[in-house]
């Protein structure tokens, strides 16, 4: 029982690590990107 519950625990937080993970390097895509073009549209 004990076992069962600790490996169903892991599983949750890898998936909750996982799905943070993912949000971080779309935010970073999107922040990256956004600076780009701002400093582009600042140069003209």
């Amino acid at each position: 029982m004990f076992v069962g519950l600790l490996l169903v625990s892991l599983i949750v937080a890898g998936r909750l690590a996982n799905h943070y993970r993912n949000n971080a390097i779309t935010y970073k895509y999107q922040r990256d990107t956004a600076t780009h073009n701002l400093k582009l549209a600042n140069e003209t």
